[in-house]
């Protein structure tokens, strides 16, 4: 069984507890304009461009087979639009210097239980074990389930970061293979929700009752992005949710810049959210206690 993978990041502290080998899967069925990974939003592979690193060798030259985007640094722009109209990713496996950077790959369960239990002896004296991020792991739901079947076969604590959007049956599907669920709150208002995400709110709430009603762990991690989640309705409504599943831990996720720069190696137009002052979360967090 394969899966399409962007990221394996080693020693994460922050994605459920102990030491943690976190597993980004690509692609993910919501488009917030907030992410942080804009590159796990496809559910192909993407090429990320960086042209202060290139050196002009014209490795990429050697093998692009579109005539127009030749021309190495001068023509840079013009090789990532057609990389994606065809879908060709040579340039980026050539690459010597990580000016063309690929987002994104096939890879057999194997091969990533293969590389998350390199670290298994910090797992068992963090009591750490694998995330699956992404992206969003229901939307690879199969190679999501044979991940976490794995990771249970060698003795792993499992945790699945989600968005909450995806089919029912395979958020229920997964239960009892995940030992935490970190459930994102993205946004309580309906029609913001629908406007920011391209998601459905109801949705979301439906999958969430349902994997709560079945005993799960569950951990929120509620977004907040200033002028967004601090408005009135919405943040009485965050507020009504953490109450309604009171056995539920939370934390507040202040937006960041950092999605900017990668961004721009999509070619993608910076946003202009804002980050929030310690004294912004320190309020918000109170507003929603």
């Amino acid at each position: 069984m394969t899966g399409t993978v962007f990221d394996i990041q080693h020693f994460c502290t922050g994605d459920g507890p102990g030491i943690r080998t976190t597993v980004f899967l690509k692609g993910c069925t919501l488009h917030c304009p907030w992410c942080h990974n804009p590159e796990s939003q496809s559910f192909r592979p993407d090429i990320m461009l960086n042209t202060t690193l290139c050196i002009g060798c014209g490795a990429c030259d050697d093998v692009c087979p579109a005539a127009d985007a030749k021309g190495t640094l001068a023509r840079c722009e013009t090789r990532l639009s057609v990389c994606t109209e065809t879908n060709c990713l040579a340039c980026a496996e050539v690459c010597p210097t990580g000016c063309l950077e690929l987002a994104g790959k096939r890879v057999s369960v194997e091969d990533v239980i293969k590389e998350v239990t390199q670290d298994e002896a910090y797992y068992r004296h963090s009591g750490g074990g694998m995330t699956l991020s992404g992206g969003e792991p229901m939307a690879q739901p199969r190679f999501s389930r044979e991940l976490l079947e794995a990771a249970r076969k060698a003795g792993l604590h499992t945790a699945v970061e989600t968005s909450g959007d995806g089919r029912l049956k395979d958020f229920m599907a997964a239960v009892p293979l995940v030992d935490l669920w970190l459930w994102d709150i993205k946004m309580m208002d309906a029609t913001l929700y629908r406007e920011l995400t391209s998601g459905e709110l109801e949705r979301m709430l439906t999958n969430l009752d349902a994997v709560a009603s079945s005993g799960a762990d569950i951990r929120f991690r509620v977004l907040y992005v200033p002028d967004f989640h601090d408005r009135e309705g919405v943040a009485q409504a965050t507020a009504s949710l953490l109450r309604a599943y009171p056995k539920c831990e939370w934390d507040v996720i202040p937006y960041h810049l950092l999605g900017n720069a990668k961004r721009e190696k999509l070619g993608l137009p910076d946003l202009r959210f804002r980050e929030p002052g310690t004294e912004e979360i320190s309020q918000f967090t109170a507003l929603i206690s």
